[in-house]
């Protein structure tokens, strides 16, 4: 089985490689999986800054390793973005899982309500996460490690467990009956 991922940010490539080895409908694959690491662009804004273009980024990414001739069972990306939920922002986590016969869908982290200095610097100056996260000091490994959340929970949810539940959100569809019907 082949399985591309479109990063090649280590991190990422362990929470996906993660996930796939603790979820049960990998488990009776007997052949190997074999992970295809590739960059790709996206093609929105560096910042999502609504569900809808988070998912569009998620989405993008993957498409975009099948139109660089990829062959692969599964492609998958995952991004973070903020976006409105009633009168406040959250962030939160999606991933984008398409297989090789054009079956996609989609999953969603948890979200976490985004504390208003780091809304202000996001919605109202532009500002990318990471660097204002940086700025601010909550962290200064937020890209790569416990995530913005992490900081914002004294690291009770952190980067790998948002992607375990997407994951668990976006695969669940390929193999589970409910969805055959």
């Amino acid at each position: 089985m082949r399985i591309a991922i479109g990063t090649t940010s280590s991190p990422k490539v362990a929470w996906v490689k993660d996930a796939i080895a603790a979820c049960p409908y990998f488990n009776t694959i007997e052949d190997p999986i074999e992970y295809i690491l590739e960059k790709t662009e996206s093609g929105v804004s560096d910042m999502p800054l609504s569900l809808e273009v988070t998912l569009e980024w998620a989405r993008n990414r993957a498409m975009n390793l099948i139109k660089k001739g990829i062959q692969a069972d599964y492609y998958v990306w995952i991004e973070w973005g903020t976006w409105p939920v009633l009168d406040r922002k959250v962030l939160g986590g999606t991933i984008y899982i398409i297989n090789k016969t054009k079956e996609w869908h989609f999953g969603i982290s948890q979200a976490m309500e985004v504390p208003e200095v780091v809304v202000k610097m996001l919605y109202e100056e532009g500002k990318e996460l990471g660097p204002v996260m940086e700025a601010l000091r909550w962290s200064v490994h937020t890209r790569s490690e416990e995530g913005s959340m992490g900081a914002w929970s004294d690291n009770m949810l952190v980067r790998k467990d948002e992607f375990s539940l997407a994951f668990k959100a976006a695969i669940s569809p390929f193999f589970n009956e409910y969805y055959k019907l």
